[in-house]
């Protein structure tokens, strides 16, 4: 329906509150959208539902997605070694290419670095990229994409031999000096195929038990203390509780809860108060056995990758609860729920859900997320949000979601978390032992 300019700025004017701008990759129309914000709301007469981010929020990912996108650039400059080319800049780069879209972070590299990239290697990599993820990807969407991209250099023959056997080698051979220069639209799609290469390589190495050997070829995780995909502080009782699971034996849990925040403060928990906090947290085990919440996750990382993340997840988190002093039953339940995790999310909605140029900041995801659960808009205000990035706040905001909570880590530490209603240094530990989840009845 077309309205005239007058009566947009008059239903806009009608909004009393904040706004966020919110750009678009470089080839969408309009450049800029703007959204309306839910207002703030710090604490919640009830709680249906929690929404959670999954890679920085519910898992730790990002060092991976980190490494996968500064081998792109070392592919498609062919400074391979920390000899040629030192790396990105992580004090100034990591807030803008964690949280966002892949296109928007793969767009801000290559601007960045724009004199690295050399037309000879981006199209060798591109090629070879294109090989692995048409004979060895499970994403048939991510398959989809690459044969876009081929088609639209002009080499749509090239998939036929790609999926006929052809080597590398003799692809790079045929085609690399028929491609032409490609726009800046065109490299991005490329630096994104050479990016989703790399990060799937690595989960599927992950996903045949190659963990040791990953960290030991990747420098920046050869100090990484743990495993590579693993919760993050608080996910394996925050899971249980809001679930129901725990009851009046969440007391069991609270224990590892308290020694986490411990960790993260620095300062130890005085034996007094270690007893009113796991009083604290048995009483939210009892109120969630009463009302359980709706639990729901959201990712820009396509269903590939949080099936395979997740899936990890959930084998941490039965570890957990194998090993804790919860009675059997409840042990039983809860081991029985994480051997799939659709049985314990109401929602989960990943970037392959909607599309590229619609994911955070905008709305989309958490909008399909809040849909999912069943929360119908007049409950927004009985929801709360966690993310660990600037848009993926402005994306729960944006949602009509007041309550948002923003649970940075070190890689996101330094982004604008305005658009949060709470910022929680000490992550789900702090929100569950300093906020009672934020829910008047804690």
């Amino acid at each position: 329906m077309l309205r005239s300019f007058d009566h947009v700025v008059h239903i806009l004017k009608k909004h009393d509150g904040e706004f966020a701008e919110v750009h678009n990759p470089s080839y969408v129309y309009p450049p800029r959208e703007y959204y309306p914000l839910a207002s703030p709301n710090p604490h919640l007469a009830e709680l249906k539902a929690i929404l959670m981010d999954m890679d920085g929020t519910t898992t730790t990912t990002e060092v991976l997605c980190i490494h996968s996108l500064e081998m792109m650039l070392r592919r498609m400059s062919g400074k391979l070694s920390r000899e040629d080319w030192g790396g990105i800049d992580r004090a100034e780069d990591l807030e803008h290419i964690i949280g966002n879209s892949t296109t928007k972070h793969v767009e801000y590299l290559l601007k960045k670095y724009s004199e690295l990239i050399a037309k000879d290697e981006t199209i060798h990599a591109f090629i070879a990229a294109a090989v692995s993820t048409l004979v060895n990807g499970q994403d048939e969407a991510r398959k989809n994409e690459v044969v876009q991209h081929i088609k639209k250099l002009g080499m749509a023959p090239m998939v036929d031999e790609i999926m006929a056997g052809s080597e590398c080698e003799t692809l790079i051979s045929k085609y690399a000096a028929k491609i032409p220069d490609p726009g800046f639209s065109m490299l991005t799609g490329m630096g994104i195929d050479i990016y989703y290469a790399e990060y799937h390589r690595i989960l599927a190495r992950l996903g045949e038990g190659d963990a040791g050997k990953i960290k030991e070829e990747i420098p920046e995780l050869k100090d990484l203390t743990g495993k590579l995909i693993a919760p993050m502080p608080g996910i394996p009782l925050v899971i249980p509780l809001v679930k129901g699971w725990l009851g009046a034996e969440a007391h069991h849990l609270a224990d590892i809860l308290i020694g986490e925040y411990e960790t993260s403060t620095g300062k130890p928990v005085p034996e007094e108060k270690k007893r009113v906090l796991k009083h604290k947290v048995t009483e939210m085990g009892k109120a969630f056995e009463q009302s359980p919440a709706k639990l729901g996750l959201v990712t820009s990382s396509i269903f590939y990758e949080a099936d395979i993340v997740m899936g990890e997840v959930m084998r941490e988190v039965s570890e957990v609860i194998a090993k804790s002093s919860l009675g059997n039953a409840r042990k039983d339940l809860i081991l029985q729920a994480c051997e799939d995790y659709h049985r314990v999310y109401d929602a989960f909605v990943t970037a392959s859900d909607s599309s590229e140029i619609r994911l955070k900041p905008h709305r989309d995801l958490y909008s399909l997320a809040l849909h999912h659960a069943g929360i119908q808009p007049e409950d927004f205000d009985k929801v709360v949000g966690f993310e660990d990035s600037q848009s993926g706040t402005v994306a729960i905001r944006a949602a009509g979601i007041g309550c948002c909570v923003a649970v940075p880590f070190a890689q996101t530490a330094s982004h604008d978390l305005g658009a949060a209603t709470h910022i929680l240094p000490h992550g789900i530990p702090q929100a569950i032992l300093e906020y009672g989840l934020f829910f008047a009845d804690s």
